[in-house]
């Protein structure tokens, strides 16, 4: 097993402290009442929710372990979470089965989720999601 670069190392650690820091932030300020989370802007600008409007709400409620308020601001990225964390480990360890590489990587796969997602947005604003 070759030793880790310096390198490698400090983007791993930076990585953390981001991800410790992004945690805390959507822990102890609660985005629907707190002014400095950014606001949608295609929201701003069209009237219309965007697939990811919602999801800084959405964090902060699953932090809480609110499930059901989570799934209420945006039900899309509950789905898309699972395989997000897949894309990452897949990414970033190289751990699962280089099929997986494949699949995840396939065309077919791509559109699918670009169409799933536009599919949400639609939906979510014709019946107010």
């Amino acid at each position: 097993m070759r030793p880790m670069s310096f390198n490698r190392k400090v983007v791993i650690t930076l990585g953390a402290v981001a991800v410790v820091a992004f945690v805390a932030v959507y822990l102890f300020f609660n985005p629907s009442t707190s002014s400095f989370f950014p606001k949608c802007v295609f929201l701003s600008a069209t009237g219309y929710k965007c697939p990811g409007c919602g999801s800084q709400r959405f964090i902060h409620s699953m932090l809480h372990g609110d499930i059901t308020q989570a799934l209420h601001y945006n039900a899309y990225l509950m789905g898309a979470l699972p395989i997000i964390a897949i894309y990452l480990l897949n990414d970033y360890t190289k751990l699962l089965p280089h099929w997986v590489d494949n699949v995840l990587k396939h065309p077919v796969t791509i559109t699918a989720l670009v169409v799933s997602m536009i599919v949400w947005s639609v939906l979510r604003n014709i019946y107010n999601w």
